[in-house]
């Protein structure tokens, strides 16, 4: 019985990593919370076999998530988000140095026009709202009041 358990729960991973590519941790949390009752042993045996074909490899995962987001998102962002996603930060740090960034002054600029914010124009409140924007971002202080006091935004 416990074959079967093992051979479902790997056919399991399979199946959902047909759709989207998934994490190890986030593998390991969806076949914990699934509809089927499976032992750590089962999970393990089933995240080993998919590691064994690297279907699922953390290190990808972190270059092609850095990839998709580094235009709409900062740095710090797209490290937070990838780090609850369970990658680790040794892991985070080369992909970042594997893919190379967009600088932030440059994406700051794009969510400034973005938002038709021109700093030459805007009064006090306006400021505030476009800093404490960037800010929820992710971005650094620092490289905010540099974009914001520039002319070629």
């Amino acid at each position: 019985m416990t074959y079967d358990m093992l051979k479902r729960a790997k056919l399991r991973c399979m199946h959902l990593l047909e759709k989207r590519d998934y994490t190890e941790k986030e593998l390991r949390q969806k076949l914990e919370n699934g509809k089927t009752e499976y032992t750590e042993e089962q999970i393990d045996g089933a995240i080993a076999y998919v590691k064994s074909f690297h279907y699922v490899d953390d290190g990808r995962y972190a270059c092609k998530y850095i990839e998709a987001m580094q235009s709409r998102k900062s740095r710090r962002q797209i490290e937070q988000e990838l780090y609850q996603k369970g990658v680790d930060r040794e892991l985070i740090q080369e992909a970042f140095e594997e893919t190379g960034e967009v600088p932030e002054e440059e994406q700051i600029a794009r969510w400034m026009e973005k938002r038709n914010y021109h700093p030459e124009e805007a009064d006090l409140k306006e400021k505030q709202r476009m800093y404490a924007f960037l800010a929820r971002k992710g971005f650094r202080a620092e490289n905010i009041q540099r974009a914001m006091k520039s002319e070629f935004v």
